[in-house]
């Protein structure tokens, strides 16, 4: 496959997405590295600083602080390997459907998108945002020095805001390259002529790539959806911070995923309202010329005409049928279900939690 977007374009100018590719860390490298450091940071550190089991005058030891283990352990190491594995990913989709444009814009399609990641500083939206959750963090904190394990003292503070601020960056990126890309696939797919889809065709590869990296988008979002749900229900949320995350969260897994298909599902909308328009003429004319030749034609040339009626109506049912949307139905309620599981399994579990404690 000729490779007409690499992952370094999608990257674009976010520094620390660069410096990343420039040193080639693979993205399970860099969970790996990730989940290390925070092992240290929450039991090495803790047990060095004499946090890391209760004792007296500690309001919240590190073994017991479950919200930040689930953070530290799955959250920051799922998150980093998707920011890294994520550029890829969305490389190989623009590989598979700018080529469904006209072969005379297929080159244009490709450098406009390479102008459009790598001409915008979207980076600074998530160090503006990893900035503003430090300092809410900072204020937050300061009223917890020495009595909790992450804020016994200064270092462990700060330790603690620079993880904050670098995943609140990575997010913003993640999800900032998301909807730049799927808007971009839109407007790709303005220039692509989709017929009538009643099987799989040359189309369906993009569909399928598009819905495969749609599901690995909603999985990274349901790991946010667990660690949301467990600051809800196994610690006290902070306003406005956690429900900006949960307002958010809502929101953007169902609309994440169909973005990427919007502008197809207009395309195969409109192919099929235009091929039942037609038939539908066709079905009109053929059944009224028979009609108005009962009396006169012969058996022959009314026997042509009611197959031909009959293979418009199985034609008109068969268009009518067909689907509008890139993706199976099923597929919706498996976002949706994606979506709510983290909270539900987790109120499972506090549940659980409650009965036997």
């Amino acid at each position: 496959m000729e490779t007409l977007i690499a992952p370094i374009d999608v990257v674009g100018k976010d520094p620390f997405g660069r410096f990343l590719a420039k040193i080639n860390i693979k993205p399970w490298q860099a969970g790996l590295l990730s989940l290390s450091w925070f092992l240290v940071y929450t039991l090495l550190l803790p047990a060095l600083f004499d946090v890391l089991f209760p004792r007296v005058g500690l309001e919240r030891n590190s073994i017991d602080d479950r919200v930040n283990q689930v953070g530290f352990w799955i959250v920051h190491p799922i998150v980093i390997f998707f920011y890294i594995w994520q550029a890829h990913a969305i490389s190989k989709l623009y590989n598979v459907v700018i080529p469904l444009a006209p072969q005379s814009m297929i080159q244009g399609l490709a450098r406009s998108s390479r102008i459009l990641h790598k001409s915008r500083n979207w980076w600074l939206v998530g160090a503006l945002v990893g900035l503003f959750v430090v300092i809410l963090g900072f204020i937050f904190v300061v009223d917890y020095i020495g009595v909790r394990w992450y804020s016994v003292n200064w270092l462990m503070a700060v330790l603690l805001q620079l993880s904050r601020f670098a995943l609140l960056y990575m997010i913003i990126a993640i999800i900032l390259r998301h909807l730049l890309s799927a808007a971009n696939v839109n407007r790709v797919y303005r220039h692509v002529t989709l017929p009538i889809l009643v099987t799989r065709s040359r189309f369906s590869s993009a569909f399928d790539a598009i819905t495969t990296y749609g599901f690995q988008f909603a999985g990274i979002n349901a790991v946010l959806g667990l660690f949301i749900a467990m600051r809800f229900l196994y610690s006290t949320p902070v306003f406005p911070e956690d429900y900006i995350y949960l307002a958010a969260y809502i929101f953007l897994v169902p609309f994440s995923f169909t973005l990427p298909f919007w502008q197809a599902h207009v395309n195969m909308r409109l192919a099929r309202e235009g091929a039942i328009h037609k038939i539908s003429n066709e079905l009109q004319d053929e059944y009224d010329s028979l009609m108005g030749g009962l009396a006169t034609e012969n058996d022959v040339t009314q026997n042509y005409k009611l197959n031909r009626i009959t293979v418009l109506r199985t034609m008109l049912e068969m268009t009518e049928k067909s689907p509008t949307w890139p993706f199976e139905n099923l597929t919706v309620f498996r976002i949706f279900a994606a979506t709510a599981s983290p909270f539900l399994l987790t109120g499972l579990g506090y549940l659980f939690d409650f009965l036997i404690g």
